[in-house]
């Protein structure tokens, strides 16, 4: 059985930007694809939640992102999905595949 990493965010509306990002810097959890791809989602896109798992044991071929950003609302899942294989283009070549989980942050 593959034992998963997980980085994992969730962004509190009350918090501010800066005290989240020291937050974040100061977890050491992740492998180093992890994190790199955490922190490359973390300020492109601006999610509500973030989770990045490599699925492949450690050795960075494959990797779950769970997102959730306002950015996506009204986009189709297709584009969601496209969205986030953009900002991780230089990535993507050198990884076997990644799984993308986009949700909408839930209007309450």
């Amino acid at each position: 059985m593959m034992l998963a990493r997980r980085l994992l965010l969730q962004r509190p509306a009350a918090v501010s930007c800066r005290r989240l990002l020291t937050t974040i810097e100061n977890q050491s959890t992740g492998t180093t694809g992890e994190r790199h791809i955490f922190d490359r989602l973390f300020q492109e896109l601006a999610p509500t939640k973030l989770a990045v798992t490599d699925s492949s044991g450690g050795c960075g071929s494959m990797y779950v992102v769970e997102i959730e950003a306002e950015c996506f609302r009204r986009l189709t899942r297709v584009k969601q999905t496209k969205l986030v294989n953009a900002q991780l283009k230089e990535e993507l070549k050198e990884m076997h595949g990644m799984r993308v989980i986009c949700t909408v942050p839930s209007q309450i």
